[in-house]
């Protein structure tokens, strides 16, 4: 699985949260910022475990997998990203 997002958008911060904008369909999209940073690195080139060893730090892997897992099926079911 190599997630990449299913179109680029622009984006805009505000506050602690991003905001995605779909101009082409007049949509916008909410996302925390670790969501966000997911949402970034999904081009294609890197599946689950690269996107583990970005976040996971001091052998906490299960834990970021579980986490990265659940935001990519979260960013899938909101159609940003695919796989």
């Amino acid at each position: 699985m190599k997630p990449r997002k299913t179109k680029e958008l622009e984006w805009q911060q505000l506050g602690n949260v991003y905001l995605l904008i779909d101009k082409q369909n007049n949509k916008t999209f909410t996302l925390d910022a670790i969501s966000f940073l997911v949402w970034m690195q999904c081009d294609g080139s890197k599946d689950l475990e690269d996107l583990v060893d970005l976040f996971a730090i001091n052998g906490n892997r299960d834990i970021v997998r579980s986490a990265v897992l659940n935001i990519l099926e979260n960013l899938k079911s909101l159609n940003l990203v695919e796989w």
